[in-house]
């Protein structure tokens, strides 16, 4: 524009020259000439003057714009291609952000989203003095140096990271940086391993419990032998696998509850039975213990834990439970009674009867299991009632088992002598939770046949 200005007062003045002459008469017409010609060239400069400058000016411009953009675009180039966590920063606002950088902060496809986001508003305001502090410390020269940073995920819960910058140019852009994070649970440990992390390296490669660590997408980082031992998968192939590709698929839904709520930080640690596939495609039976490797809560973490195989115990309580309902099952259709269980109310109401109720009480066992229309306490003779409640009271109370005899009417208003066996289920601080017991038929022929069934049944439930 000043070179504009100064173009135009030249051509006022020469143009004022050029008219002074052009008025003399005492000139010849050639000296005429000659000025009008000078004239029209000085306007014909200025108009290519007014239409070339501008376009110039622009390409000058556009150039410096390009030669600015170009360490940006260096940038983007270096992060795309990077397998870690990478972004192109500018102070603090951030122009680029690889697939990576993306998929640890479990915001897959929303790279437009975050663009020119402040990287501020992905960092937990716990760590923001500490980012501040990695910014100050950038001179424009390359720094090995990382900070532990609280990243934050798109859930809110947070993620450990040690952070680094890199300057994309010293002079041209001195606030564009390259970002890179990894997550602390994938530091690769010191190559020097002291005397006493040795004991422990042994302790865990010998101990018979799987220990293994998994990341936050549930990847195994970690195994010890004992893995290769009991489900036959090597820990080398197993490493950088989902857990739940080695859990049976009627168990992925517990498992996944559990340990989303251990990688989000909800929970510290927790415990639970699961099936594993082994390589020959047996289900074998674990129970695993698993916590955290974060104390903060709300914080994104890595899970450590270990594995200890239970299938033989399973086998073997299977095999108990099978037992015994064998034994019930044998006895049960051979002697008039009725097993329950129920509440310590006034009615005694029924949460389980047995098929024997039929028999004993003349009511098939749906009509009488938590009936709001079903009393058992009418079906007991009236007279015998008091004696009945009070008897079984006084022993709930002493916390021992109840045998009585008493009188009940069944459905067809039929009198029938009955004996009753049961006591009082506590929980570990006393407190009373519901009876069990049997209620026996007194009015079979066979009497000996009773004593000894019940004998058998009781018997049964001592071994179960």
């Amino acid at each position: 524009m000043t070179l504009l200005l100064f173009c135009l007062v030249m051509l006022s003045g020469i143009f004022a020259v050029v008219f002074g002459f052009w008025w003399d008469s005492t000139a010849p017409f050639k000296v005429h000439l000659s000025m009008l010609a000078s004239v029209l060239a000085v306007f014909l400069s200025a108009l290519l003057i007014i239409n070339i400058y501008p376009r110039v000016q622009r390409r000058s411009l556009t150039a410096s714009q390009h030669n600015k953009l170009d360490h940006v675009g260096w940038g983007h180039d270096i992060s795309t291609k990077l397998s870690t966590p990478a972004a192109v920063v500018e102070g603090y606002s951030i122009k680029f952000a690889n697939n990576a950088f993306l998929k640890e902060l479990g915001m897959s496809g929303m790279r437009d989203f975050i663009t020119d986001m402040p990287l501020t508003n992905l960092v937990h305001p716990s760590s923001h003095q500490t980012l501040t502090d990695l910014f100050s410390e950038q001179n424009g020269e390359a720094s090995t140096e990382t900070m532990v940073i609280r990243m934050l995920y798109v859930d809110g819960t947070t993620i450990p990271v040690h952070m680094s910058l890199s300057p994309l140019a010293a002079a041209e852009a001195p606030n564009q940086f390259l970002l890179q994070f990894t997550t602390t649970s994938s530091i690769e440990p010191s190559s020097q391993i002291s005397a006493e992390e040795l004991t422990y390296h042994m302790l865990i490669d010998r101990i018979e419990q799987v220990v293994f660590q998994i990341d936050v997408d549930q990847a195994f980082i970690f195994l010890n032998p004992s893995w290769q031992r009991l489900l036959d998968y090597s820990p080398e192939e197993s490493l950088n696998k989902p857990l739940f590709s080695y859990i049976h698929p009627e168990d992925i839904p517990l498992a996944e509850a559990r340990l989303n709520a251990l990688t989000d930080g909800k929970r510290q640690q927790c415990q639970f039975e699961l099936r594993l596939i082994a390589k020959n495609g047996r289900a074998q039976w674990f129970e695993m213990r698993a916590s955290t490797t974060s104390r903060l809560k709300g914080e994104r973490s890595s899970i450590i834990g270990t594995l200890t195989d239970i299938s033989r115990m399973k086998l073997t309580s299977a095999g108990l439970r099978a037992n015994a309902r064998t034994a019930t099952d044998m006895i049960m259709p051979n002697i008039p009674c009725m097993l329950y269980r129920c509440k310590n109310d006034r009615n005694w109401t029924f949460d389980f009867v047995s098929e024997g109720c039929l028999e004993v009480t003349e009511y098939q066992p749906y009509e009488i299991t938590n009936s709001l229309h079903f009393n058992y306490m009418q079906l007991i003779y009236p007279e015998d009632q008091p004696r009945v409640w009070e008897h079984v009271q006084n022993q709930i109370n002493k916390q021992r088992s109840f045998q009585i005899i008493y009188r009940i009417l069944t459905r067809s208003n039929k009198v029938k002598w009955v004996m009753e066996r049961g006591k009082g289920i506590f929980s570990g601080s006393d407190e009373l939770l519901t009876l069990e017991g049997v209620i026996i038929d007194l009015s079979c022929d066979d009497f000996s046949a009773l004593e000894y069934g019940l004998e058998q049944i009781l018997n049964a439930q001592v071994e179960s």
